[in-house]
């Protein structure tokens, strides 16, 4: 059997083999449970019942439904008998990662509670089972940016996880890509998220608002995207996946506008040998959840047995 029929067999059957050498597949594809209204509980029963093998927490937020956010947890607060029930959640995912808390948090600019709060949130990742925290960098002092991130980079080595910085600040490809390399820890590395360059400055200087759903625009979209990953090569630890709105650049919508080149993208990937996750992280209301997440799951399979 060649590897197209090996794809094409394994998206029908919606199981997967162990890992082909050097191939982007479909095992690889995971969601996250932000799904806004819902319970933890129910988010990861929904994505069970999708047979998603991976799954991405969120550690922080509420367990229990919320109108209008997505949930969550705060390690120090749960009860024993909620640790039990999320555990017990989880057991049918063979890979779990982390979003690490970050609205309202000024953890790079000398406030130590925010801080506080990344530690228990990384050592509630730890617990439940994750193998990847994501980190947004935030504005701040860069010495005490790569103090702080090295820090998280060792607290996450020693609990066999490692830390990926997200893209989206700072504000520029090659401020970013610098500061992957200079915290130049081993446990840390980068989530490309396909939505969050609208604001990089190689960018802008390119792309006229005006001029953001041609093909020139499109294309300088996804090639700022391919330039993080072919800048950081190895470093290039996790994506986020979803697909974007062209008029506007509104980032997390389902796949399926056609703006973000998901061929080019897992053709790159390819090439480097990433071996990561794919996250799908899709906005939308809580009753559409269920059909976005099932189809952005399946276009992405059919993407990867087209391109076998």
């Amino acid at each position: 059997m060649n590897r197209r029929t090996f794809l094409q067999s394994a998206v029908a059957a919606g199981t997967f083999a162990s890992w082909l050498p050097g191939s982007i597949l479909p095992s690889q594809i995971g969601a996250n449970t932000a799904i806004k209204g819902w319970s933890l509980l129910d988010s990861l029963e929904l994505l069970k019942t999708l047979r998603f093998p991976i799954v991405e927490i969120h550690p922080m937020g509420q367990p229990e439904p919320v109108p209008g956010q997505f949930p969550g947890f705060v390690f120090d607060q749960l009860t024993a008998e909620q640790k039990s029930g999320i555990r017990a959640a989880l057991t049918p995912f063979p890979h779990v990662t982390a979003h690490l808390p970050y609205t309202g948090l000024d953890y790079f600019a000398g406030d130590e509670a925010a801080v506080k709060v990344v530690d228990t949130a990384l050592e509630g990742s730890a617990y439940f089972g994750a193998e990847l925290a994501v980190l947004h960098p935030k504005e701040g002092a860069w010495p005490l940016m790569l103090k702080r991130i090295r820090r998280w980079g060792d607290m996450a080595q020693e609990r066999k996880m490692r830390i990926a910085l997200e893209t989206g600040y700072p504000r520029s490809v090659r401020d970013f890509v610098r500061l992957v390399r200079e915290v130049d820890h081993p446990a840390v590395g980068a989530t490309v998220d396909v939505g969050h360059q609208s604001q990089y400055a190689e960018l802008l200087v390119k792309v006229r608002p005006e001029d953001r759903a041609t093909p020139a625009g499109i294309k300088a979209y996804n090639d700022t995207t391919l330039a993080i990953i072919e800048e950081l090569g190895p470093k290039t630890f996790h994506l986020h996946v979803h697909d974007i709105e062209p008029a506007t650049w509104k980032e997390h919508m389902p796949v399926g506008t056609n703006f973000v080149d998901y061929k080019r993208l897992f053709t790159l990937l390819d090439k480097v040998d990433y071996r990561g996750y794919f996250i799908l992280e899709i906005g939308g209301s809580p009753q559409d959840m269920e059909h976005h997440l099932r189809d952005g799951k399946s276009r992405l399979e059919a993407i990867l047995a087209r391109m076998a």
